[in-house]
């Protein structure tokens, strides 16, 4: 059986796992679109996320 994978990868190995999907936006206003649809992003650019405030 083969080892399993580890699950933090030195810094010798992360450059060789990294790789180029060229999975970007598919909507060059994507920025735009998102803060119409979900408001602001928060400081972590999420949007849509939720505030935290009670209900």
């Amino acid at each position: 059986m083969l080892d399993p994978r580890p699950t933090e990868p030195d810094e010798q190995m992360l450059p060789l796992l990294l790789v180029e999907t060229g999975n970007g936006p598919t909507d060059p206003a994507e920025e735009q679109l998102l803060a119409h649809l979900f408001g602001a992003p928060n400081q972590q650019g999420v949007y849509g996320a939720p505030t935290g405030g009670s209900q």
